[in-house]
C-alpha cells in the first residue's frame, strides 16, 4: 500500500492552514506517506495582484492551456494499490486535484477531509470523481451525498493529543482565547483581568498575517513553530475560551459546529469555559462530566464566576486530568484517520498501529491513577 498527501501548503499560510498540515505531517509520519507539493505558476501568482475580473481571465486562460499548478515530481506508482489523500478547508480546494496530470487514473483509491464542507457549490468538479469524502459537519452529509453521487462520512475534528496534549496541575495562565470569541466578553475580561493590580492573566492570541503564495518553505516558515507555541500556552492555561459557532457575535456560520478549539482546548486539559455547541453531535463527542463549563449570558457576571472558579483548584484539577484521559481515547488525530482508512478498507499502516498503541498504554496507565 501507496498512501500520498497532496497538500496545499506552497499556496498559503495563516493560522486557519496551520491545523491542515498538522493533521498532513500526521498522516506523512504514522503512514510512511509521501507529501505531494504542488505550486502555483508564476503567471497566475502575477495575476492576483491584478483586478479580479482581469485576474480571473488569466486563470481561466492559463487553466485551459498549461495548468494553474506546477507540480515537477510526478508521484512514482507501484504495482500495490495507490492511495491519494487530500485534505482541504473548504471544497473548492479540491481543484489541487487538478496539479497532477490524470490523477483519477493514476490512483485506485482517492479520498478527501474537507474541514468548512458547508457550501457545496463552491466544490471543485473533481469532487464527483472521488471514491470517498470526509467532513466534519454531519448536518451537511445527505446534501453532499445526494448532489455528488459519492459516499460521505463524518470524521470530526480532533488534537494531536499524544504529542501535545496534558494534564499538569502547575498552570500559570488564567484564561486563553484563541480564535473568533463575541466582542463583548474579550471586552470586560481584558478590563478586568490586564489591568495593574490584577492577579489574573487573560492571554488573548493574535494571529498572524495571512500569507499567500508564501515566499519560503514550509519547513522555513512559522506554521510549525506557531502551532508548537499555540498547544504550550493552552497547557499552562487554567481555562480556555470557546462559544457556539451559532452565539450572537461570532462569525456567521450556517450550523452549530463543534470548531477545533474544543478539541485543542480538552486535549491540553484546561477547563474549556463558554457557551457549549448546541449541535447533537457535541452530546455524542463531549458528553464527559466539566467537558465544558457554561459562562453566564451577562460578561460581567462572567467576569465573576470566572473569578469563582479559578479559586476551586480540586475542581480544576479533576478537569485537567479528565479532559486529557477522555481526549486520548477519543479525539485524537490517529482515531481519525484510522477512521477514514478503515471506512476505505485501506490496512492500516504499521506505524500508525505503534502510536495507536501507545495512546492506549499511556490512557490505561492514566486511568489506573484514578
Amino acid at each position: 500500500m501507496n498512501i500520498f498527501v497532496l497538500s496545499s501548503r506552497a499556496l498559503a499560510s495563516n493560522v486557519s492552514w496551520d491545523p491542515v498540515f498538522e493533521l498532513e505531517n500526521i498522516v506523512v509520519r504514522t503512514c510512511n506517506a509521501q507529501l505531494l507539493v504542488p505550486s502555483a505558476r508564476d503567471v497566475i501568482q502575477w495575476s492576483s495582484t491584478l483586478y479580479p475580473l482581469v485576474g480571473r481571465i488569466v486563470r481561466k486562460v492559463v487553466k485551459s492551456t498549461t495548468g494553474v499548478y506546477n507540480l515537477p515530481l510526478l508521484p512514482q506508482l507501484s504495482d500495490k494499490p495507490n492511495v491519494l489523500l487530500i485534505i482541504g478547508l473548504a471544497g473548492a480546494n479540491l481543484e489541487l486535484l487538478s496539479s497532477i496530470p490524470k490523477w483519477r487514473e493514476r490512483f485506485d483509491v482517492v479520498i478527501a477531509y474537507i474541514f468548512d464542507s458547508w457550501a457545496p457549490e463552491i466544490y471543485s468538479k473533481n469532487v464527483y470523481h472521488l471514491d470517498h469524502l470526509f467532513v466534519a459537519l454531519p448536518e451537511i452529509i445527505d446534501e453532499l451525498k445526494k448532489r455528488f453521487g459519492i459516499p460521505v462520512s463524518l470524521i470530526p475534528f480532533a488534537a494531536d493529543v499524544l504529542d501535545q496534549g496534558s494534564c499538569q496541575l502547575k498552570r500559570s495562565i488564567d484564561l486563553t482565547s484563541f480564535g473568533r470569541i463575541p466582542s463583548q466578553y474579550d471586552t470586560v475580561f481584558l478590563n478586568k483581568f490586564n489591568q495593574p493590580g490584577s492577579e489574573q492573566i487573560y492571554f488573548k492570541s493574535t494571529p498572524r498575517t495571512a500569507e499567500k503564495f508564501p515566499k519560503l518553505p514550509y519547513e522555513m516558515r512559522r506554521d510549525e513553530p506557531d502551532t508548537r507555541l499555540l498547544f504550550h500556552i493552552l497547557r499552562h492555561s487554567k481555562l480556555t475560551l470557546a462559544f457556539d459557532t451559532l452565539y450572537p457575535g461570532m462569525r456567521r456560520f450556517p450550523y452549530s459546529f463543534i470548531t477545533l478549539r474544543w478539541f485543542y482546548g480538552t486535549a491540553t486539559g484546561g477547563a474549556v469555559v463558554g457557551k457549549r455547541p448546541t449541535t447533537p453531535l457535541m452530546d455524542e463527542l463531549m458528553n464527559w462530566e466539566d467537558a465544558t463549563i457554561e459562562l453566564p449570558d451577562d460578561p460581567q457576571k462572567s467576569v465573576e464566576f470566572i473569578n469563582e472558579l479559578l479559586q476551586d483548584e480540586v475542581r480544576l484539577n479533576s478537569i485537567y486530568k479528565r479532559n486529557y484521559v477522555e481526549s486520548l481515547a477519543r479525539h485524537d488525530w490517529r482515531h481519525r484517520i484510522q477512521s477514514m482508512l478503515e471506512a476505505v478498507k485501506i490496512p492500516l499502516p504499521q506505524g500508525l498501529l505503534e502510536e495507536l498503541s501507545q495512546m492506549k498504554m499511556i490512557h490505561e496507565k492514566m486511568v489506573s491513577r484514578f
